[in-house]
């Protein structure tokens, strides 16, 4: 790209889509909301950054579903309403609007939400959890079991604690909280079944025009049946 002349014009992204766990907790492969699987890479090289910008680490809770808004955002493209991820530029782009900055309009997520749904449970066990900074809680939905790990003493996420009778009031609220998220992810459009955002869902704009038509409809309606109630 730089032969080619657009080097100061291109946004290059690099990432990874899982990490594999080569024997870290006694597994292979990458289907578990552990770290090894579910923490990867993520570099942008984006013309606009600021100079102070480039090169720092920043330990902000970047997801794969950011990525799209981001690559649209940098085309100047909105993104479908039903996309759940946030452009990246706003943790290091002012984007200042009314005299706030984007961070400071909507702090950035200070946890997500994971899953991960296998057909065969007797192959590979399906899974939720909720990470945050310090606690990550893992629900096992099919075992009925939860996992509770501290980040931020136990990284490598060997010693659970859900168990411990003092972690009693975090687990409750972490599970609640997980399954608040889960059971109230967006909404998908009239007409689709929950979980689906497809791009061909109809836009907020189309659903009005809609609505707009079947008010109208209505409308015509309600007159054809007082003329007919007059005439008679």
């Amino acid at each position: 790209i730089k032969k080619q002349g657009i080097y100061n014009n291109t946004m290059v992204i690099f990432t990874t889509d899982n990490g594999m766990f080569h024997g870290s907790h006694g597994l292979a492969g990458k289907w578990y909301p552990y770290q090894e699987s579910i923490r990867v890479p993520l570099i942008v090289y984006d013309p606009r950054m600021p100079a102070e910008k480039v090169g720092i680490v920043d330990d902000s809770f970047t997801l794969n579903v950011d990525l799209a808004e981001t690559i649209l955002g940098a085309a100047g493209l909105k993104p479908h309403r039903l996309m759940q991820g946030r452009d990246i530029s706003d943790l290091y782009l002012p984007n200042v609007e009314n005299g706030k900055t984007a961070i400071e309009r909507k702090p950035w997520r200070d946890e997500f939400f994971y899953e991960f749904t296998f057909r065969d449970e007797n192959f590979i066990p399906s899974s939720n959890a909720l990470v945050r900074k310090k606690w990550k809680l893992i629900d096992w939905y099919h075992y009925k079991k939860y996992q509770l790990f501290d980040l931020e003493k136990d990284p490598l996420e060997l010693n659970d604690l859900a168990g411990d009778p003092s972690n009693a009031e975090i687990v409750s609220e972490m599970k609640t909280r997980l399954e608040e998220i889960r059971d109230g992810m967006k909404e998908p459009s009239k007409g689709c079944n929950r979980g689906d955002y497809s791009i061909n869902a109809p836009t907020e704009e189309e659903e009005a025009i809609k609505a707009a038509k079947e008010a109208d409809e209505k409308q015509k309606a309600a007159k054809n049946i007082t003329t007919n109630v007059e005439s008679k």
